[in-house]
């Protein structure tokens, strides 16, 4: 079962500020963006920003408002886990998951975006990104079907 969250206008005027800051601070530190499609670098970063902002309004967490440098960080804490938040606006995108990143976080969540309207479409515990794999090189690739129902995170326990 997905679950659909709608953005406000005042968020989405938000992910194309935080957006615009974030593409030019990481290009003028010479960092380069790793987009899987042939979207712009600000679409690409505006597209994950819709999705961060989705899932923090699903758990009912403060989202991640920062500009610094990011590379290598996780977009939410949930329960006291590490989170990042994967955005496709392919409606039958897959996860996909840098392999040098893979203990980027302790789970990662899949959500469709179109526009304003996102649709969280399930998550997965990075131990479980490997033997889930349909690819052996990086990205590793995790079809959206092997995703665990977003209702089963709402039922995890506080880190210990």
């Amino acid at each position: 079962m997905t679950h659909r969250v709608q953005l406000s206008e005042a968020e989405v005027l938000l992910a194309g500020f935080l957006a615009t800051m974030r593409q030019s601070i990481n290009r003028q530190a010479g960092i380069v963006n790793q987009k899987a499609g042939p979207q712009d670098p600000i679409t690409t970063e505006q597209v994950g920003l819709y999705g961060e902002l989705a899932f923090a309004k699903w758990a009912n967490v403060y989202p991640d408002l920062t500009t610094h440098i990011r590379t290598g960080s996780a977009d939410a804490v949930y329960k006291g886990w590490t989170v990042d938040v994967k955005s496709t606006r392919n409606p039958h995108g897959d996860l996909y998951v840098d392999a040098r990143r893979e203990k980027l976080a302790d789970l990662y969540v899949l959500v469709h975006v179109n526009y304003a309207s996102c649709e969280l479409l399930g998550w997965l515990w990075s131990s479980e990104v490997p033997s889930l794999t349909t690819s052996t090189e990086s990205p590793y690739i995790v079809e959206q079907r092997d995703l665990n129902d977003m209702r089963y995170l709402n039922e995890i326990e506080l880190k210990p």
